[in-house]
C-alpha cells in the first residue's frame, strides 16, 4: 500500500513538474518573441534637430518610447518638445501646424521625425514680431 501512494506522489510531482517548466518556457518564449515583434515595428526610430542646414541632434528613440509616441500624438509632442527645448522655443503646435509649415517631418520610410527649427513662425510678442 505505501508503494502505491509513493508512486502516486511520485507521479503527481513530476507532473506539478513538467507543467510549471512548460509554463515557464512558455512566457519565455512569448516574451522573446513579443520583444522581436517590437524591435522589428517600432526599433530604428530617430529624432532630428536641424538649424541652418546643420544637424544639432541626431538622436536614437526607444523601442519602449517609439512604440508609447508612435501610438499616442499627445505623447509625439511632449517628447519632441523635450528634445527641442535646449535648442529653441517652438511657436506652433508641433503636431498639426509644425507639419503643414514643414517644422517636423515624419519620415516613416526612414524612421525620422526631422524637425527644421529655421520653419519655426515667429512669435508675437506685445504687438512685435521677435525671432527666437
Amino acid at each position: 500500500m505505501n508503494d502505491i501512494i509513493w508512486s502516486f506522489i511520485i507521479a503527481i510531482s513530476q507532473n506539478l513538474i513538467a507543467s510549471f517548466l512548460a509554463v515557464v518556457f512558455g512566457i519565455a518564449f512569448t516574451q522573446f518573441v513579443l520583444r522581436r515583434w517590437d524591435e522589428h515595428r517600432y526599433g530604428r526610430w530617430h529624432v532630428i534637430i536641424k538649424k541652418k542646414e546643420e544637424i544639432k541632434v541626431n538622436r536614437a528613440i526607444s523601442v519602449r518610447k517609439a512604440k508609447e509616441i508612435l501610438d499616442e500624438p499627445a505623447d509625439l509632442s511632449v517628447f519632441l518638445k523635450g528634445v527641442i527645448s535646449p535648442y529653441a522655443l517652438l511657436n506652433c503646435d508641433i503636431i498639426e501646424e509644425g507639419e503643414r509649415l514643414g517644422l517636423l517631418i515624419r519620415d516613416n520610410n526612414n524612421r525620422q521625425f526631422i524637425v527644421d527649427l529655421d520653419k519655426n513662425p515667429l512669435r508675437e510678442s506685445h504687438g512685435k514680431q521677435a525671432a527666437l
